[in-house]
């Protein structure tokens, strides 16, 4: 029986409009890649930094070239003494400037860096696996804004400071790359369909694990969160017990999530021996 020519120009157009929905989804996830790349503090500060940094060489350089200016002027007979404040003024400016250039320089490269925070993208449209990555990324925004906070108050010391990056570096590592192994499997559930039925209970275990995973950064952010407010409040500052509880806190919160993460990696390794 000859096939329907209706039907193959449907699921032509089908798979075109679908092709069209995935381009536009990436697109989208590209542009929102560049602009959290762009919001991110720790970038703005390096820009901020390299733009005082160029404003400073701009302005020596132009205050040298006009105090050469004003001497060549000054060395020749033909021009008259009241053009001679002119260049001077503008190399006076420029000095000015480029003092203040400096100044600002100096300012930005003594406060310290933020902790640097990867941009990632998320999962295909579609994917069991977006709204976690979505979910993480969201709360990895709010965590390093809170460990900004943290580090400039000096409300933790560095090596505390360093552990719950560390925890959180290494879970969003284990999250993103199990995100990937639920994207993978569903591409060959789709790519061939009597696999599906056998990978459908690999993707829910892995789907729950990532969303685990989120739940437990979650209440580090929490727990951060708490430790932040406590010390604008002022109740940290009166009673010390109060410090103590909700470093105490944010601590038990840091270990359970790297003790997640480290046995969720050694569980993936001993799948792929």
């Amino acid at each position: 029986m000859a096939a329907d020519p209706r039907t193959g120009r449907q699921e032509a157009w089908r798979t075109l409009v679908q092709r069209g929905v995935d381009t536009a989804a990436e697109v989208s996830d590209v542009v929102a890649q560049r602009l959290g790349a762009a919001a991110d503090p720790r970038a703005k500060l390096l820009r901020k930094r390299r733009w005082a940094l160029r404003a400073a060489v701009f302005f020596t350089f132009s205050t040298a070239l006009w105090i050469s200016v004003t001497g060549v002027l000054a060395s020749w007979d033909v021009i008259p003494a009241w053009v001679l404040p002119i260049p001077g003024a503008i190399a006076v400016g420029a000095a000015f400037l480029a003092t203040l250039a400096f100044l600002r320089y100096r300012w930005l490269k003594r406060e310290p860096l933020p902790s640097e925070r990867r941009v990632r993208r998320l999962p295909p449209w579609g994917s069991a696996a977006r709204q976690p990555i979505a979910a993480l990324t969201s709360s990895e925004r709010g965590l390093f804004s809170l460990l900004g906070v943290m580090e400039r108050g000096r409300m933790l010391p560095a090596d505390e400071l360093r552990d719950v990056v560390a925890a959180a570096n290494q879970t969003a590592a284990t999250l993103t790359a199990t995100a990937n192994e639920v994207v993978s499997m569903e591409r060959a559930a789709t790519a061939a369909p009597r696999s599906r039925a056998h990978l459908e209970t690999t993707i829910r275990a892995f789907t729950a694990q990532l969303d685990t995973g989120v739940r437990q950064y979650d209440e580090m952010v929490e727990a951060a969160a708490q430790l932040v407010s406590a010390a604008n409040s002022g109740s940290m500052s009166s009673s010390p017990m109060s410090a103590q509880r909700y470093r105490h806190e944010l601590g038990n919160a840091t270990d359970r999530l790297a003790g997640w993460a480290q046995a969720f990696d050694e569980l993936g390794h001993l799948r792929g021996a």
